[in-house]
């Protein structure tokens, strides 16, 4: 099968912002920044990830830990009608992120969760050989389904993209990705949203000073690692 992957390496900043924030930032970024095609006015668009990990948590302790170079493995998908699926790997360093993509098939996102990994050696992309590889020799399984609603705004001259994700939720029982009866619990109880500032080179000053970054503090916030807060043991294993 064709090769269909794609890479992205960007910087990423995070915040945690309030409803007030939100509300008041999306009116200022709506003025100035084009909305993503995909985002309906005020509502967004739906995103729903699965997120893998090893049999003893690799990723998840690597993330708590503060490891420099890790690494998040997820299947992503924007429709629950969907008939293909993003699969992605997620690598981190600081501020640096650099993901890789391949699209698979519905059938073989099943197959997959199910543990049948051989699937992913049909499509012969350097990817999935790799993610056989991994998953194989050090016992990836499901772990969670985030679910969250997402804005997102793009600034074309400095490959700039913005996004704020809002009622973040999570289920770490049931990991059909398609299903529609999914009964997911808020993932982050005190009501934030989460500010991502993604850029390539640098963040035009007038962006900073629109988004008010210097009045923010920037955050080491995983979406896995909250969805995951029923491991959690101290206050600081919520980032």
């Amino acid at each position: 099968m064709q090769n269909n992957n794609l890479n992205v390496r960007r910087n990423e900043l995070k915040y945690y912002i309030n409803s007030i924030e939100y509300t008041a930032l999306y009116k200022r970024l709506q003025h100035v920044l084009r909305p993503d095609k995909y985002s309906i006015p005020g509502k967004g668009y739906f995103i729903r990830s699965l997120y893998f990990d090893s049999y003893n948590d690799t990723c998840l302790y690597q993330k708590q830990s503060g490891v420099q170079f890790r690494q998040k493995y997820r299947m992503r998908i924007y429709d629950l009608n969907a008939n293909s699926v993003k699969f992605e790997i997620k690598n981190k360093a600081n501020n640096q992120v650099h993901k890789e993509s391949a699209t698979i098939s519905r059938d073989s996102a099943d197959k997959i969760i199910a543990g049948e990994y051989d699937e992913l050696l049909k499509y012969n992309n350097p990817l999935l050989n790799r993610v056989f590889i991994t998953f194989s020799t050090q016992m990836y399984r499901p772990k969670v389904i985030i679910d969250y609603d997402r804005d997102a705004f793009m600034y074309d001259h400095f490959n700039l993209r913005i996004t704020i994700d809002k009622h973040l939720r999570a289920n770490n029982t049931n990991f059909d990705l398609f299903s529609k009866a999914i009964h997911c619990i808020p993932a982050i109880l005190e009501q934030k949203q989460i500010l991502e500032v993604k850029y390539t080179d640098m963040l035009p000053g007038h962006i900073k000073k629109l988004l008010q970054l210097d009045s923010q503090e920037r955050l080491a916030i995983s979406k896995y690692t909250l969805g995951r807060r029923h491991l959690k043991t101290r206050n600081w294993e919520d980032n």
